[in-house]
């Protein structure tokens, strides 16, 4: 009898195989300028930084890769953004073929929706809405680069920094690893870019209820009102702590805050934050977006549910929002990502630290992990210049932390025991 495999696996492979073929078309010559010539490595990394939408480059994308090269790069950027269970449901759908169990247990794996309703529903929003927001944002993005570009390529930068954007890859064409630096003072292309941004991390479920609630709060899910509403918090915060510290414009606060969270563009130069506002930034990347979104991190509710199970244990009440009560297994798993989370980062951080000695800051490298694993792709600049070992690492580190470190530690797992044993409580705390 053949073994099913379990959806996590498909989503782990799936992903693998993108990665795989992306790179390999990469390190291909016309994918390159004329005067470029990189490793494989390389490739693979900007390949696997693409696919899981962070933005950390080893190269400078504008100088090193070709038309032919970008175009691939910005599909990895959609491919990695829709994810690849979307991608196959996507096709299923267009080709008219009957979607099974099968299909559904993978989409719903992907976008941890817990249930199999409403998986087609999910995946026709999550193209529709794709594109509809991706071409507003191509078409008002024109609006500002064709004041500083020839119209083709105006239109070209356009389309990418639109795809960059939405997907929260933060991948950019300006060239020099200066990201949006030079539109600091740009309201519109600053807006546009956060308004992208926010859009796609907020998930795919949140924006569909949203729109079949017809913007009712009341009627809107608690997982949406929380998404909502941690959002908010978490820019805003953010927005004042830049503004404190580092005595930022208003824009400049609120498009860091903003961008901090899972997208990577930068409108100040990251290298020159002082040590509070790196720390800001790290917890920042670290909570991320929220879950069935482009975006990664530890994702926005479950820090609300990390935070409300403690207020609840201080407090002695049970975990309530909304007038809801918070599942149990809910907050386990909460804790339970947390964990893993932090244990994907402590051995990022130890392994690059020892490989790399005493070149960088203990600060530099837990920023670079951390924004590897919430696929921020922010740097302090040092990732253009790390050893082959710390950028397998940081790899590795990306491609947990978009597809979530329960999925990937389930995947690899051996099958699940069936074996009882008798419960007996240990003493905790």
């Amino acid at each position: 009898m053949t073994k099913r495999i379990p959806p996590n696996r498909y989503l782990l492979l799936g992903f693998a195989i993108i990665i795989l073929i992306g790179s390999v078309l990469l390190y291909l010559p016309f994918s390159q300028r004329d005067a470029a010539d990189i490793s494989y490595i390389d490739a693979l990394f900007t390949t696997v930084s693409a696919v899981c939408v962070t933005g950390l480059v080893t190269l400078d994308v504008a100088a090193t890769f070709s038309l032919f090269g970008r175009t691939i790069i910005a599909i990895l950027i959609l491919l990695g953004g829709m994810g690849f269970a979307a991608v196959i449901m996507s096709i299923v759908l267009v080709m008219g073929w009957d979607v099974g169990i099968s299909q559904r247990t993978i989409l719903s794996e992907a976008y941890n929706l817990g249930t199999l309703r409403g998986t087609v529903r999910i995946t026709k929003i999550v193209l529709v809405s794709s594109m509809i927001f991706q071409l507003v944002g191509t078409v008002l993005n024109f609006s500002v680069f064709i004041h500083h570009y020839h119209p083709i390529d105006a239109l070209g930068h356009s389309v990418f920094h639109s795809i960059s954007a939405f997907n929260n890859a933060g991948f950019d064409l300006m060239g020099n690893y200066s990201s949006l630096t030079g539109y600091s003072s740009n309201i519109m292309l600053n807006i546009v870019t956060m308004m992208l941004i926010v859009i796609g991390g907020l998930g795919f479920f949140v924006l569909s209820d949203i729109v079949s609630m017809h913007f009712n709060w009341k009627k809107l899910s608690m997982h949406t009102r929380i998404v909502l509403v941690m959002t908010t918090i978490l820019i805003v915060i953010g927005t004042i702590g830049y503004s404190l510290i580092e005595h930022l414009g208003f824009l400049s606060s609120v498009f860091q805050s903003v961008t901090a969270r899972t997208a990577g563009f930068n409108t100040v130069d990251i290298g020159s934050l002082s040590t509070g506002s790196l720390f800001i930034t790290i917890l920042l990347m670290f909570i991320g977006a929220s879950p069935g979104s482009t975006g990664g991190g530890i994702k926005t509710t479950t820090a609300f549910a990390i935070f409300l199970s403690l207020s609840g244990l201080i407090r002695r009440r049970q975990p309530v929002a909304f007038n809801r009560k918070i599942p149990s297994e809910s907050i386990t798993r909460a804790f339970q990502v947390l964990l893993l989370a932090l244990v994907t980062v402590t051995t990022g951080i130890l392994i690059i630290s020892i490989s790399e000695g005493e070149r960088f800051s203990f600060m530099q490298t837990v920023f670079e992990v951390v924004s590897a694993y919430g696929t921020v792709g922010l740097s302090t600049g040092i990732t253009p210049v790390l050893g082959t070992i710390s950028k397998i690492v940081l790899m590795m580190v990306m491609f947990i932390g978009r597809l979530g470190p329960i999925t990937v530690a389930t995947s690899l797992s051996a099958r699940e025991s069936v074996l009882k044993h008798i419960e007996e409580r240990i003493f905790i705390g």
